[in-house]
């Protein structure tokens, strides 16, 4: 049984959580298998009480998961019919007059339940390219889409990309990397991959790790990096910091940019 700090920590944490102890799936069948026990189901007489099923904290545990979920899978780029289904109904389930009994709630539920199935194994090889410091990050930097703190949302997304782009350098060529690179901000990275920039030969195979498609992208990242982490009179709004997140994701789940061995992705 989770205590409320164990299930909020997990809420906070959920792509790291998936990753190294249990599927959605798993969270989900532990959360709702105590229902029939709930409160808001066990008034046999009125069906189910709106204010008692609203104020609830096991259903509004579900909700909050549910919707958590939904969240990851959209920054995890999972087939987006699947999880426009997964906010349905978890809308549906957010709304007490849409439940007249523990059957409507179960039919919900059972859908969440069958969209996870759909995207699980996709999410679990999508969660196997990262480190646990990477998930912790990206992790931090949806909790503070979240909370309205677009900066920090920023800095901590592309922190993410930042330490990807470290291993994909230091693997590669740990000497060159202790050398030129050891000290070097994300900008200066990020300039090993422009065609104008370390044309000496010795940087050629370096040069070669960056998948065409991404240089545009982690010179955006960067900049939007200097404008969240420095005073520099820019404005970052929710739009910005959710495309940012989103490019962010893009870059680490990609297989091309994943740089480790299997025992360097277990869970710790």
């Amino acid at each position: 049984m989770q205590t409320d700090h164990q299930e909020d920590q997990i809420l906070k944490t959920l792509l790291h959580y998936m990753k190294g102890v249990g599927p959605f799936s798993k969270i989900l069948s532990d959360l709702v298998k105590t229902r029939k026990q709930w409160c808001p189901f066990t008034h046999k007489d009125v069906g189910v009480a709106n204010d008692c099923y609203r104020g609830n904290p096991s259903v509004q545990a579900v909700i909050a998961y549910i919707k958590k979920y939904a969240t990851c899978c959209r920054y995890l780029d999972c087939h987006p019919f699947v999880v426009q289904g997964i906010e349905h109904a978890c809308h549906n389930l957010a709304v007490p007059e849409c439940m007249s009994s523990l059957a409507d709630f179960d039919t919900h539920v059972k859908t969440v339940k069958d969209a996870v199935s759909a995207i699980e194994a996709d999410i679990s090889d999508k969660l196997g390219r990262f480190t646990c410091l990477e998930c912790e990050r990206l992790d931090e930097a949806i909790e503070c889409l979240s909370n309205y703190c677009f900066y920090a949302s920023v800095v901590m997304a592309v922190s993410a990309v930042e330490a990807r782009i470290i291993e994909i350098v230091r693997k590669n060529d740990q000497p060159l990397y202790d050398s030129y690179f050891a000290k070097a901000t994300l900008g200066q990275l990020v300039q090993l991959f422009d065609e104008n920039q370390h044309t000496e030969a010795k940087f050629a195979n370096l040069k070669r790790l960056m998948p065409g498609k991404h240089k545009p992208l982690v010179t955006l990242l960067n900049q939007y990096r200097i404008f969240s982490a420095h005073p520099k009179a820019e404005t970052i709004t929710i739009q910005i910091a959710d495309a940012i997140l989103k490019l962010s994701f893009t870059f680490m789940i990609d297989p091309a940019t994943c740089p480790y061995e299997e025992e360097e992705l277990r869970c710790t």
